[in-house]
């Protein structure tokens, strides 16, 4: 691991939640937790209309989320789900207010309407029938998100209905070489970085190869809401390491003043 000395991979992690949202530990837990694992911490928790009870989901209400986050030695940031036109409402000098914002994919518009979830267990109807379709149609407003939200990071985005991996496991039947180039070409327009996420284990190599090589920003997230995943980065940063990736291409955020 000497190659590592001096890497900034591992040491930030971009991807965090609070109590503020729905993580289990305060903001300032949080931020003991960043110092004693050693990282930089970014707070992003949920923003979302979605769930009004546990998200950040007025505009007055991420007012005063921005400005709890003033003065701890954190990043500003902030989760916006694509299924959820918040952010697409919010005045400029809100949206300022934040060092980086992550958007995912939460959700995802069917063709014909309706929304599909990436955490699907068992398909609905047409969908059993139509897998493939259904991927496309993933992948298409993943490209969409990318191009539309005013977002810097793109979070754990070849999250992929477990019911489709019942059907087939192998990652490649549903990320096949069409799709992943079509997404790496939507990050690689937009800027957008790809998050590799300690929590969900993704993206796949292949993927992330294909990503470098394509000269796409990545960032590391913990997506931690728990004391065992706040500040975890290690699988994370073995992948980085594992694929290529160097500081070169890691998105780094500054600090708003």
């Amino acid at each position: 691991m000497a190659d590592m000395i001096g890497s900034l991979i591992g040491r930030q992690d971009l991807h965090a939640h609070t109590t503020m949202s729905d993580g289990d530990l305060p903001l300032e837990r949080v931020v003991e937790l960043a110092r004693e694992r050693g990282v930089t911490i970014g707070i992003a928790d949920h923003i979302s209309r979605r769930n009004m009870d546990r998200f950040v989901a007025t505009e007055a209400q991420l007012r005063r989320y921005l400005d709890v986050l003033e003065d701890p030695p954190v990043f500003r940031s902030g989760e916006f789900c694509w299924c959820d036109d918040f952010a697409a409402s919010l005045p400029a000098e809100v949206l300022d207010r934040f060092d980086y914002r992550i958007g995912s994919n939460h959700g995802f518009n069917l063709p014909g309407g309706g929304m599909g979830s990436p955490w699907w267990q068992t398909l609905p109807e047409p969908w059993n029938a139509r897998p493939q379709e259904l991927m496309d149609a993933m992948v298409d407003e993943l490209c969409r998100m990318v191009k539309a939200m005013p977002i810097q990071i793109a979070a754990h985005s070849t999250l992929t209905p477990p019911a489709l991996y019942e059907m087939e496991s192998d990652v490649h039947a549903w990320w096949t070489e069409a799709r992943e180039d079509r997404w790496i070409e939507a990050l690689r327009r937009s800027g957008v970085a790809l998050e590799i996420s300690n929590r969900y284990r993704l993206p796949h190599d292949r993927l992330l190869v294909k990503a470098r090589e394509a000269g796409v920003r990545f960032s590391l997230g913990s997506d931690g809401h728990t004391e065992a995943q706040v500040g975890r980065l290690e699988w994370a940063a073995e992948t980085a390491h594992r694929v290529g990736y160097t500081d070169a291409l890691l998105f780094v955020p500054e600090r708003r003043r």
